[in-house]
């Protein structure tokens, strides 16, 4: 019942427009659970940050790209570079190489997270260990006015976790991005940018996705049930 007033409630007058579109965007998405995975529309994201922490740090970059029946549409995607003040940490700038003020091209904070939502409307949104890049824009929408995101969200991680034939068994980092494109040999051109961490993981949801449908998953709410066990 909850849900229903939620779903329901008026619009926040002090909402920012672009959030109320995305609002009726996810409303009006045509998946649900016994949609067949080859007609769901899937965001894959990642967000390059000035840190780990969700509470102080801040999008520094966001990449994503579109994966629909089957194929990565390498020409629907998503780059955008948002402009940040803040003071560079040794370790964050040599994984990213991002430094404060660096790009003219940058965005506001609130126009990032703006296109991201145009970009994937009600799409079913996918990232790598996908919590920490759900938290972070939902930090950032947050701070522009708007609410949490209202996607349904799926984690290469815990897909990788239930192709494994026992992950109860697996050392730390297995599951890992790193890791898993060695596993599944695919090429980490790119690496540690947001655009580049989107196609290696859209190319991964691929193979997990192929893996998972010889298992018998077939639908989005057979993909999106995490199995009892083996997690």
């Amino acid at each position: 019942m909850f849900n229903w007033f939620k779903k329901n409630a008026p619009p926040d007058p002090n909402a920012p427009a672009f959030w109320q579109t995305y609002l009726t965007s996810v409303e009006e998405a045509p998946f649900h659970n016994k949609t067949p995975i080859e007609e769901v529309s899937f965001v894959v994201f990642d967000t390059e940050t000035t840190g780990l922490d969700v509470q102080k740090d801040q999008i520094l970059s966001i990449g994503a790209v579109r994966v629909k029946n089957w194929h990565l549409l390498v020409a629907d995607r998503l780059e955008c570079y948002v402009h940040q003040e803040y003071s560079p940490e040794g370790k964050t700038v040599a994984v990213h190489g991002i430094l404060p003020g660096e790009r003219i091209d940058s965005l506001s904070e609130r126009e990032g997270v703006r296109r991201f939502l145009a970009f994937a409307g009600g799409d079913v949104l996918v990232a790598h260990h996908a919590a920490f890049d759900v938290a972070m824009l939902n930090a950032a929408l947050q701070s522009a006015g708007a609410g949490k995101l209202r996607n349904k969200v799926l984690d290469t991680g815990v897909l990788a976790r239930r192709v494994a034939r026992n992950p109860q068994l697996s050392r730390p980092g297995t599951f890992g991005l790193d890791h898993l494109c060695d596993q599944y040999r695919i090429p980490q051109s790119d690496r540690h940018t947001a655009p580049g961490d989107a196609y290696i993981t859209a190319l991964l949801l691929l193979k997990l996705l192929y893996r998972l449908k010889k298992r018998g998953v077939h639908t989005l709410g057979a993909l999106l049930t995490r199995p009892r066990t083996g997690l």
